[in-house]
């Protein structure tokens, strides 16, 4: 789902492990942005951990990251493909090459965190980068200042959902939606924490255990549980049922609690709001979760075994 990471003015830089973390944890690209020059210089599309720890050390040459404002940005990509010219941040701009540049100066960025609900016009581009060049541009042209205000941040909230940090020519930062403060810094989730996505990258846990970590067939993941105030499923055989005992990940995808195995299993299905929308991810709501790829037999979508 990606992670936005906020280092204010007069702050050192985020510290090595903390963005080792971000990125195993949201390994499809990287970028950041910073003042430079009279605009926000973006640079972006390191498609390996190693090019952008390069790029990080040339950034010591160039300013002065203790006193200078950074925001870095670390992708799960969910819509358009894994490229670096989908990686964050953006400039606030209906120019859609501009959008794709891997370095550039502009007045205004912004990088996001979320999924929205918005259909890209086309295939290799994302979510973000559609809401940017239809919605956000031009409430730009209409309101240069509109991140300042809460009337435009809210504006902005109601349209995604989700979390955006943008970033101007003057180094002032504006938040949107709700992010952890850790010591001096910001991010907008936990996914800067010493634990990792998928169970093939993990190694090391900090403060969390789990009984089942190792043993076969299991694998850990952030999840969102429901109940019948989120909404309702409407399973893959097309039936409507309740919400409760079924979870979602980051990219909607539908689990189901099974008490045998105590564990998430995957299954068909969709969730939706009451108002007939597909649910939206929460990070606020969610929590690490065992799941266990259980035999076709028992991947059913209305579990017998779920309490």
């Amino acid at each position: 789902m990606c992670v936005i990471a906020v280092k204010p003015a007069n702050v050192t830089m985020i510290d090595n492990q903390t963005i080792e973390n971000m990125w195993h944890n949201n390994d499809d690209g990287a970028g950041l942005m910073y003042p430079a020059h009279g605009g926000v210089k973006i640079k972006k599309g390191f498609m390996t951990l190693k090019s952008f720890k390069k790029a990080l050390k040339a950034l010591n040459k160039e300013i002065d990251t203790t006193a200078t404002p950074i925001v870095l940005h670390f992708r799960i990509g969910t819509s358009g493909g894994n490229i670096a010219a989908n990686t964050h941040p953006f400039p606030v701009s209906e120019n859609l090459a501009a959008l794709q540049k891997t370095q550039l100066t502009t007045p205004l960025a912004v990088a996001h965190n979320g999924v929205i609900d918005i259909r890209p016009r086309k295939k290799d581009i994302s979510d973000t980068m559609e809401y940017i060049l239809s919605q956000l541009a031009p409430l730009y042209q209409l309101k240069k200042d509109f991140y300042r205000h809460e009337a435009g941040k809210k504006i902005v909230y109601n349209a995604i959902q989700s979390k955006m940090a943008f970033m101007d020519a003057a180094g002032r930062i504006s938040l949107i939606g709700k992010f952890e403060k850790d010591g001096e810094y910001y991010f907008s989730n936990s996914s800067y924490k010493t634990y990792y996505r998928s169970y093939s990258h993990w190694n090391k846990w900090d403060d969390y255990t789990f009984k089942n970590w190792n043993k076969k067939g299991y694998s850990i993941r952030l999840l969102q549980w429901l109940d019948d105030r989120d909404g309702y499923i409407i399973t893959g055989a097309g039936e409507i049922v309740e919400a409760f005992d079924y979870l979602i990940d980051s990219s909607g995808k539908l689990y189901i609690y099974d008490v045998e195995y105590d564990a998430a299993i995957p299954t068909d299905g969709e969730a939706y709001t009451h108002a007939g929308t597909p649910l939206r991810f929460d990070y606020e709501k969610a929590e690490i979760m065992e799941i266990f790829e259980a035999p076709a037999a028992t991947n059913t979508s209305k579990g017998d075994k779920r309490h």
